[in-house]
């Protein structure tokens, strides 16, 4: 199986590919675009329509998961502990929890929650809230790219997935959460900050599960801003200058002055991050009863040198870069990247995001698309748009004919009452049936009736006027010629319908011929045959055999 995590920042955008063979799961490929930072809101946004409609264009991703998320300052996270551990009835109950903790109200937002732990029936869960207007913010642009998505993921919790076994079931905890915080220990939590470009994403985690996250309003943007402001030049040539000059000193000493100022310059933007950490850190420390034991530094402006020991210096915990994609890459090079440029750090977001495509119900995905928002079958969009007109134009006649069925079926009601009225009155008044008679039934033995006779009488009147076979006899003996001319005797007289045999003897053969001439004149068709005669023999003798058709006067 194959999934795609799309990661649109504010200075680039970054699209990972994993690929699953067996139980293990790698990096495909990878692709970035970097932003026109000069553009506008506007500018940018076509920047990336067009960047994922060439990349989607390229490729078939037709059975690829592609999922998208909600960067975290769009969304509300609070920690929670319920007194069940059932996922639905969790889910069911979050709005009502979170009601007093959103600066909103709860009909236009998504509620979504991610298991922490359980112990016993109870269950720690991070509870997130989402607006429906940035949701439909994510579709929009994904309608834009040509893509249809499996999944609308948050930051903080696809970021999550580098670091928690996402692939096991939720851990059984063995810590009471109704018990009073004070009795506890503290726990041992660490912390790490993926610094993007204008927000830090902070991520803190217990035994290698989230339980808190938040947006700092904090980025690589504000190195930049400051070295514009301080050297006067282009946003690129600030962009450059950072990536490839930008240190902060923990001793100036043997440093030159171009690099002591611009340490200066990154020093003083950075006191904001600082500031906003320390207070983040107070809060974690006193909601979870916690200590921050490390801190770890991940994304594109972590790569600045010396940021984790200048953080360190500051916040008085250790902090350190750390390689989040190990597991999923045996080597950038093979990617074509060299692992030098910071790949670790810039595509782990990405990463995290396309990971959400493996998860299973035992420790499941986060999931934006539910509700109005769930997936829909888009194969029956499809045939509708193909095959709609052809669906309705079939519908209506389909409704015509049902109407015209009941029209028919009434009219062919009223013709049958109408029908067998007048078939009661003809057979009284034509046929004279009885009363029991007056139906279908009776009307049709009169028909049969009445046809039989008629027949009977057609071939009475056919053979009233037939010639009997006397008269074809008598006939025969007037068209003969004289006894004076031929002295023939006949032996056999046969009239079978209109054929008529003679057979008989004669003194010579031109005796029959003669007959033969004669008799022509009384035949139907002018034709008289001769065939053999079956008789003894007679000396002096010669046996004829004649046939021809007469006309009986039968009318047809």
């Amino acid at each position: 199986m194959r999934s795609i995590g799309i990661d649109i920042g504010e200075y680039s955008i970054k699209v990972v590919e994993l690929i699953q063979n067996k139980k293990n799961i790698a990096i495909n490929q990878v692709h970035e675009k970097v932003l026109n930072l000069s553009g506008s809101d506007q500018d940018r946004e076509l920047e990336v329509i067009e960047f994922i409609r060439g990349l989607v264009s390229s490729q078939d991703f037709s059975s690829t998961r592609i999922i998208m998320m909600v960067r975290q300052d769009k969304v509300t996270s609070r920690h929670k502990i319920f007194p069940f551990s059932d996922r639905l009835k969790i889910q069911k109950s979050l709005s009502f929890e979170m009601e007093e903790d959103i600066p909103f109200d709860t009909d236009s937002c998504v509620f979504e929650s991610k298991l922490i732990r359980t112990q016993g029936s109870a269950a720690e869960i991070l509870a997130n809230a989402v607006p429906k207007k940035n949701i439909e913010r994510i579709i929009s642009l994904a309608s834009d790219f040509g893509i249809e998505l499996h999944a609308v993921t948050i930051e903080g919790l696809a970021f999550a997935n580098l670091i928690e076994h996402w692939d096991q079931p939720v851990p059984d905890s063995p810590n009471d959460f109704v018990a009073e915080e004070i009795e506890k220990p503290l726990k041992k939590i660490q912390i790490i900050l993926n610094i993007g470009h204008k927000k830090t994403l902070l991520t803190a985690f217990d035994n290698n599960r989230l339980i808190f996250t938040r947006s700092l309003f904090w980025g690589g943007d504000q190195l930049i801003q400051d070295i514009i402001k301080r050297y006067q030049v282009p946003a690129l040539d600030a962009v450059r200058t950072l990536q490839t000059q930008g240190q902060l000193l923990l001793s100036k000493k043997g440093a030159s002055f171009e690099q002591s100022q611009l340490s200066d310059i990154l020093s003083k933007s950075l006191r904001d991050l600082v500031r906003d950490l320390q207070m983040s850190l107070l809060e974690l420390q006193s909601e979870h009863h916690a200590e921050v034991t490390d801190i770890y530094l991940t994304g594109g402006t972590s790569l600045i040198q010396n940021l984790g020991g200048f953080l360190t210096q500051n916040l008085e915990i250790k902090c350190n870069p750390i390689p989040l994609l190990q597991n999923y890459v045996d080597s950038f090079a093979s990617l074509g990247l060299d692992a030098a440029q910071g790949v670790d750090a810039r595509y782990n977001m990405a990463v995290g995001i396309a990971l959400e495509a493996y998860k299973k119900p035992r420790n499941p995905a986060a999931n934006l698309l539910k509700g109005e928002f769930a997936k829909q079958n888009n194969r029956l969009h499809f045939l509708w748009q193909q095959w709609g007109s052809v669906a309705q134009v079939a519908a209506a006649c389909l409704f015509v004919l049902f109407i015209w069925s009941s029209f028919r079926e009434t009219f062919s009601t009223t013709l049958v009452e109408r029908g067998d009225e007048v078939l009661k009155a003809q057979a009284k008044t034509v046929a004279r049936l009885p009363r029991k008679q007056l139906n279908e039934a009776g009307v049709k033995k009169y028909i049969r009736e009445n046809k039989k006779k008629a027949s009977e009488l057609k071939l009475i009147a056919q053979v009233a006027q037939m010639n009997s076979a006397l008269e074809i006899l008598k006939k025969v003996s007037d068209s003969a010629p004289g006894r004076d001319r031929i002295k023939i005797d006949i032996m056999n007289f046969q009239v079978k319908d209109d054929l008529v045999q003679i057979i008989g003897y004669a003194t010579t053969p031109q005796e029959i011929n003669l007959l033969s001439q004669n008799l022509k004149s009384m035949t139907s068709d002018g034709q008289v045959t001769s065939q053999p005669a079956n008789l003894s023999a007679m000396p002096h003798r010669t046996a004829f055999h004649i046939s021809f058709k007469a006309d009986r006067g039968l009318v047809k």
